[in-house]
Order: structure tokens, then C-alpha cells, then sequence
């Protein structure tokens, strides 16, 4: 193997890094949301991610339609955790749910793409419904792949056919 053969094989493997050092910073918040959800899911069993993703929809219209947003502070922070409020209300509400589901282990993979669509679904809702762009500037792939009408519709729409595929364990 000679000196030559170097640079042929140093290339191939420096732009493979380069491509996941870019997909990691343009994709950043997707990546740490979806991983904070796994871990979750990890930690309190899988079959809190029904109640999970009934809590991220039911608290759309709850933070839409919530009458004392004028009592709370005028900042962005504020709105968030009153949605995030709402969230953990709606997890504990409906914490009930992941009794009627069979007790099966849920696998890392089905995990993993259900985690995957719940940070989905949560940034769509971040960036349609939350003032979340004054708080964190996306990346520009992210915000091509997330602020479309057409784009939000589907990450609605994306969890319901994921959990009916992926969350039955």
C-alpha cells in the first residue's frame, strides 16, 4: 500500500464525517427532543408514549383557547411552559390509557421512530402554535422540513399512523 492510496481512502471517510457533523447541527433540536423522548420512554416504559402523544394534541387547543394568557408574563418563555404545563397535565391525565394497551415490551426500534415522530410532531407544533423562533433560531433544513402549512398537516397526521403501526409493541 503506498502513499498514494492514502488520500483515497482519507477522503471518502472525511466527507462521511462531514455529512453527519452537518446533519447533527442542522438538525440539532430534532435530534436532542427525539433523544430526551427515547430516554423517557426508556425510563417510564414504553407505553407512556400513547398518554405522551394524546397530552402534545390535547394541549393544542387547551394553549390555543386558554383564557388568562393576559395574567402571565409577556414573554415567549411563559407561553412555552404554559404549553408545556399543559403537556404534563394532559401526560398525567391520560396516564390511564397505557393500561388498556397490552403490556408487551416495546422495542428499541419501535421506540426510536416513535420518539423520532413526537419530536416531530412537538417542533411542528413549536413552530406553527409557540413563539418558540424568538427563544431558538432553527437551522435553515429544519425550518425547510417544518414551517409549510403543508408540512405541519403531515407531522399532525405522521404520530396517529406511527402509533398505529409501531405502538403495538
Amino acid at each position: 500500500m503506498g502513499a498514494s492510496s492514502t488520500p483515497d481512502i482519507i477522503e471518502p471517510v472525511r466527507s462521511f464525517i462531514d455529512l453527519l457533523i452537518n446533519f447533527g447541527t442542522d438538525f440539532f433540536a430534532f435530534i436532542v427532543i427525539a433523544g430526551v423522548i427515547a430516554a423517557f420512554a426508556f425510563y417510564f416504559g414504553g407505553d407512556r408514549l400513547l398518554p405522551l402523544f394524546a397530552a402534545l394534541y390535547a394541549a393544542i387547543p387547551l394553549y390555543q383557547n386558554f383564557p388568562f394568557t393576559s395574567l402571565l408574563p409577556d414573554t415567549p418563555y411563559a407561553l412555552i411552559g404554559l404549553y408545556l404545563a399543559l403537556v404534563v397535565a394532559g401526560v398525567i391525565a391520560f396516564s390511564g390509557l397505557s393500561y388498556f394497551m397490552a403490556s408487551s415490551s416495546v422495542g428499541f426500534l419501535n421506540i426510536g421512530v416513535l420518539s423520532a415522530l413526537a419530536a416531530g410532531l412537538l417542533l411542528a407544533i413549536a413552530i406553527h402554535i409557540l413563539p418558540i423562533e424568538e427563544v431558538y433560531a432553527f437551522s435553515e433544513p429544519t425550518k425547510a422540513l417544518f414551517t409549510s402549512e403543508n408540512s405541519f398537516f403531515w407531522w399532525l397526521a405522521a404520530p396517529l399512523v406511527g402509533l398505529f403501526f409501531f405502538g403495538r409493541g
